[in-house]
Parts: structure tokens; C-alpha cells; sequence
């Protein structure tokens, strides 16, 4: 990770975005009134010219302390919480991370703190895992409900003989923050009997 993954936002920010909509930027700037100047500044800049980045400011203000803290740890301890969820909270977990993700590389990436290609990758980590996650959850329903011929659910770890693959930007490790995932899904036809 590097000397500086374990300094806050705050030590290592190279910029900050000014406000398109100063007023929106300075009310939810108010809502955390504990944070340093920097990230404070920050939160205000970018509140007030994103919408969607206010949106989530507001909806994750419990934890947006901690991520500016040290965001490299921040991103990992998401992915591994997510990675651990229960098969039946995948999809509120799953949501939950997106918005988190979302909001703390955007707040990297903004001070300076994340270059282009750390903002990149992360995002495509985290889409590799969503799309890890979701299938190994549509494919234990699958499996439970008996629609898998012949698998169980020993065979969840192989996804029941189904293999994704990511291409264009995500097969590359590249997405950006717009980017749509394109997947090619396959399956092993040995596993399964003729009819």
C-alpha cells in the first residue's frame, strides 16, 4: 500500500474542489462538524457541485469520518465485509458498499489523494467482487430450489460450473466511475446431462 496508506486524506490532499452550489456545499458541511478544515473543505466542494456525491455524504455520514481517516484501509476492510456477508444480506451488502465505495474514491480522487489508476482499479476490485458475489447468491438459490441438474451446494465454489468474464474496461482493471460492466457468461456442458 505504500508509506503514506496509513495518513488521512487531510495530510496528503494535493486539491480541493470548489462548489458549483456553494450553498448546498456549505449545509452539508454542517452536517459534520468534527471533521479538520481539509476534509471539511472537501466534503463542502464536493457536496456542492455533485449531487449524487452530496446524496451520499448524507447517507453514509456515520462512517465518512473514518474512510477520510485512512481510506486505503477504509476500501479494503468494504471489500472484505462484503466478501464475508451472509448469502442472504448479499444484495443489501452489496448496496450498502457500492455507495461506500462510490463516495471514497470520488473523495480520493479529488484531493489528489488516489491517482488515476488507483481510482481504476479500486473500482474494478469492487465490481469483480459484486459480480463474485451476486452469482455465487443467484446460484445457491439456483442450486436450493433444485434448477441445477446434479450440483449441490459442495459445488458453489466452481459457481455450478458457470465462469465469467470480464471485458472491455473491466477486463482490464480500467473502470471509471460511468463505465458499464460487459460480461460474458459461460458454463461447463459436461456438468450437465443432455435432454
Amino acid at each position: 500500500m505504500g508509506i503514506t496508506a496509513g495518513m488521512s486524506i487531510a495530510q496528503r490532499m494535493t486539491r480541493c474542489p470548489r462548489a458549483f452550489d456553494p450553498e448546498q456545499g456549505q449545509a452539508t458541511r454542517a452536517l459534520f462538524p468534527d471533521l479538520v478544515t481539509q476534509h471539511s473543505d472537501l466534503i463542502a466542494g464536493a457536496a456542492g457541485s455533485s449531487p449524487y456525491l452530496r446524496g451520499l455524504c448524507q447517507s453514509e455520514g456515520d462512517w465518512i469520518g473514518e474512510a477520510l481517516e485512512a481510506p486505503e484501509a477504509c476500501f479494503e476492510t468494504l471489500l472484505e465485509t462484503a466478501r464475508s456477508a451472509p448469502l442472504d444480506q448479499v444484495s443489501q451488502v452489496l448496496r450498502q458498499t457500492k455507495r461506500r465505495v462510490a463516495l471514497i474514491t470520488a473523495l480520493a480522487d479529488l484531493s489528489g489523494v488516489w491517482a488515476l489508476p488507483q481510482v481504476t482499479t479500486r473500482l474494478s476490485r469492487f465490481a469483480d467482487l459484486a459480480v463474485h458475489m451476486a452469482l455465487r447468491a443467484a446460484i445457491t438459490q439456483e442450486v436450493r430450489r433444485g434448477k441445477i441438474p446434479g450440483q449441490t451446494e459442495a459445488d458453489l465454489e466452481v459457481a455450478g460450473g458457470m465462469v465469467v468474464l470480464a471485458m472491455g474496461k473491466m477486463g482490464a482493471g480500467e473502470l471509471n466511475y460511468s463505465s458499464d460492466i460487459d460480461l460474458i457468461c459461460l458454463f461447463d456442458e459436461t456438468r450437465f446431462e443432455a435432454h
